[in-house]
Parts: C-alpha cells; structure tokens; sequence
C-alpha cells in the first residue's frame, strides 16, 4: 500500500473512532423507565429534501428515492420534545434522517422547540450555514452541529471561519472529513442501508449476526412514522406513529420488541435486516444487557 493512501486510512480511522467515542458518553449509558431499558439515540428525519446526490446514499438514485417538498411539523416537534421532559431524557437527538435539515423551512424554530435542555445534534453538509444562521442554532440551544465535508479539505478553513464569525466555541461544533474515495469508503461508515446501495467496498451480509439498533434508537419520519432503523431507507417497517401514540407506546410495541429480540440474539432473519451488512453493535450492548433482564423478569 502506498505511504499516502496508508495515511488516508489512518486518518479516516481516527475520524471514526473520534465520533463513536463522542456518541458513546451519553448513547451507552441506560435508563430505565418501569423497568424498561429507554432509548437514547432519536434520530428525527425532518425533510424529505436534499440537495446533493452522494453515490453512497439511496439519495444517488433520483427516480427510486426523489426529492420531495415534505417538512415534520413543528406541533410533532414539541409533542416528542415534551415527552422527552417528561421522561428526564438524557440521550441524544440527531437532527438528520434522510435528508438535509437545513432545507427544512423553520429548521432554527425546530431546534429551538428542543431547547438547551436536550442534547440535540444538526448534522449538515453545511452548504446553507451562514454565520447567522449558526449563531442562531447556538442560540436555540443546538448542542452540536455536525458538518459532514465531502469537496476536500479547503472546507474546513471555510467553516472554521463561519464558526469564528458566529462565536460559536469549538466544543459545540464538529467538522468531519467526508472527502475521501471509494478506497476509503467515502470517509463514511459505509453501509448498505438495509439492500438500498451496492456502490463501494460494501461488507458481506451476515445473517447470524447481531444488531442492537432496535435496542437503543428510534428514528422517525417527517410524518411520524417510527422506522425499524436508520439504516431502513424502504421504510417499509413501521412500529407506530407519534401523532397518535406516545414514544413509550410505540418503544415497547409488539414489533419493536418481536425485531429486538431476533436481533439480540444474533439473527438477521426478518426483512430488511437480511439484506443489512451494518455492525449494529457499535452502541447498545448494554441497553441490550437491559433489554435481556427485562423479558427475563418478564417471565418470572
């Protein structure tokens, strides 16, 4: 391998392990709710709009996956956000999904609903951030924002000069080297997304393995569909809806718990999951610890 690319791969690394050991603080540590294992990862998908077509994502694909001019409500916005109050959330929430947030028509006012008092992340390609707009995310209480740089390392130049102008500290923003090549997985955690992408070094498919996804995250559509995972861009698996349930409700639902407990136990039988080659255990082996007493005391 030449001396370059080995650099490239040791510095992709870095950035990789640099984001799970950010993640893991606060999306490893378990609650309980009436015995319970909480989640603590929400990733909210807030517009079905994106302006890039990355080769790695369902996205690249326009007649299969297109744009389209759908927004989360605001009113959806504050019922998750106060029932996360009321459930003294400590996880985290990603402002993300499956497309760019910033398209979103009132993304500062969505940020604002969850407030300095839950631990939210924007996570943008950065291509709509302006100093104003970033000292008005840091002003609503956005506790990161993360920008994923795909055109090369002058970008970070760029935004580092954004965040001075905004006073944003260097602690409440991150900016990921994404540049990379197919050699590199694209400075990604390249993944299939559930059978939906065949572009890269694309890992095996194993069935009998495990994946705590469904241990330790919920990921929500714009209209309140709670998804099996992030990695399920079909979206074809739905455990509830929150406009009419409670995340409790739809966290401990029949469906939630029949995938959690095949996947906990290391099988990847049902559909998508056998067409998913995604770790799914980088978080949630203890939440699945959790998950594994709690059906246990179940029982008893």
């Amino acid at each position: 391998m030449p001396q370059d690319q080995q650099l490239k791969n040791e510095i992709f690394e870095q950035t990789i392990k640099k984001n799970i050991k950010r993640k893991s603080v606060f999306v490893d540590k378990v609650e309980f709710v009436n015995n319970v294992p909480l989640f603590s990862w929400l990733d909210i998908n807030p517009t079905e709009l994106c302006n890039r077509r990355c080769v790695f994502c369902p996205r690249a694909e326009t007649e299969l996956y297109p744009n389209q001019n759908l927004h989360i409500s605001l009113d959806l916005c504050s019922k998750i956000a106060d029932e996360l109050r009321s459930l003294h959330y400590t996880g985290g929430v990603a402002l993300s999904g499956y497309g760019e947030p910033t398209l979103h028509p009132d993304f500062i006012a969505m940020a604002k609903i969850f407030g300095k008092d839950i631990r939210t992340e924007l996570i943008t390609s950065g291509d709509f951030l302006t100093p104003q707009s970033v000292a008005d995310l840091y002003n609503a209480g956005i506790s990161q924002i993360l920008v994923s740089l795909y055109d090369g390392p002058h970008q970070l130049d760029h935004f580092r000069q954004i965040f001075s102008e905004a006073k944003v500290p260097e602690s409440h923003y991150f900016l990921r080297d994404r540049w990379y090549t197919m050699d590199n997985d694209y400075g990604v955690k390249l993944t299939n997304r559930a059978g939906t992408v065949i572009e890269g070094n694309q890992t095996d498919v194993e069935e009998n393995r495990p994946c705590f996804y469904t241990h330790y995250s919920m990921s929500i559509d714009w209209n309140g569909d709670v998804l099996l995972c992030v990695q399920d861009w079909n979206k074809k698996i739905k455990m509830g809806n929150l406009n009419h349930q409670s995340l409790i409700e739809v966290w401990t639902s029949p469906n939630f718990n029949k995938y959690r407990k095949v996947l906990g136990n290391g099988k990847r039988a049902l559909m998508p999951c056998k067409n998913c080659n995604t770790n799914g255990t980088l978080h949630g082996k203890e939440h699945r610890e959790g998950w594994l007493n709690h059906y246990k005391n179940a029982k008893n």
